[in-house]
């Protein structure tokens, strides 16, 4: 017992400098030119639920720096009939992942044309976490706050809205999109939950469409086991003491037991990327929420 506590304070005393090295002081700068336009992920929404009759749309809140204003948007779904589920969406945490935003306009607009598709769900689907980092193609909000390192301090504007949003909710599952600019191949977070059988089906599935499968990404108490990061409770703990927390984490920890993260290697072009990111998706809705 001495040598495991012994164990937990060394990895709280590496993971201290992280924590601090995430706390900026100074904003980035107001003049940086805009990479992406937001007003067209405005208008796809819009369309979207212009031809829908199941879908909504609303704005959780609005981020506001200095030359630029910009609204977290919430879609629901509610399919007619009774639904059995509750699903939680989310893309565009990181603004340099385009892929999960994508994502996101992707799983709309299937709802949109195949109500059907999943008709015993309901989804709350937040499709751009940080506008400012994705309008200007930054891992971070404007004042350098990484957001998805933010859930236990809540100093950002994006982690405010999110949480005043989440924290009254419980949903069966949740599902976050993210990239890798750093990783070889696709892979997986299971988050605190037993069903690592599905993810290596997942896993086994897009090696078997012809991707690759990410090896050797290293956190500091976590590492990739042939494309899975399989994280155990205690360390959402650990991670929280250090104010280092995440969205999925967040999430884990405030009641939704079934919480996964996608992994898509930025090096490839976006159409591979999206293959990967929806037949994760796919496998893990139709499985967990039949």
């Amino acid at each position: 017992m001495k040598n495991k506590w012994i164990s937990v304070c060394l990895i709280l005393l590496m993971l201290v400098p992280i924590s601090c090295a995430n706390e900026q002081e100074e904003a980035i700068s107001d003049t940086l030119p805009l990479v992406r336009d937001i007003s067209k992920v405005e208008s796809r929404l819009i369309d979207a639920v212009a031809k829908s009759e199941q879908l909504t749309l609303k704005t959780l809140g609005e981020v506001a720096y200095k030359n630029y204003e910009a609204p977290i948007w919430l879609v629901s779904s509610t399919p007619p009939g009774e639904p059995k589920y509750e699903a939680l969406l989310t893309g565009g945490v990181h603004g340099d992942e385009p892929a999960g935003v994508e994502m996101m306009l992707h799983i709309i607009e299937t709802l949109t044309e195949n109500p059907q598709e999943y008709e015993h769900i309901n989804f709350d689907i937040i499709p751009l976490v940080n506008p400012w980092g994705w309008s200007h193609d930054i891992r971070y909000n404007q004042e350098e706050i990484d957001v998805n390192r933010d859930f236990a301090s809540f100093n950002s504007q994006e982690s405010v809205i999110v949480k005043e949003f989440t924290e009254r909710k419980e949903y069966d599952l949740v599902i976050d999109c993210h990239e890798d600019p750093n990783a070889k191949g696709f892979y997986l977070y299971q988050i605190a939950n037993p069903y690592e059988s599905l993810s290596r089906k997942i896993i086994e599935e897009i090696r078997e469409m012809g991707y690759p499968i990410e090896q050797d990404v290293r956190m500091v108490i976590l590492k990739t086991d042939d494309g899975l990061i399989n994280a155990p409770l205690w360390t959402l703990w650990v991670v929280r003491l250090v104010r280092q927390l995440s969205l999925t984490n967040y999430l884990r920890l405030n009641n939704n037991e079934l919480v996964y993260l996608i992994e898509t290697p930025t090096h490839l072009n976006m159409e591979d990327r999206l293959i990967m990111q929806n037949k994760a998706l796919e496998m893990l809705l139709n499985h967990h929420l039949p």
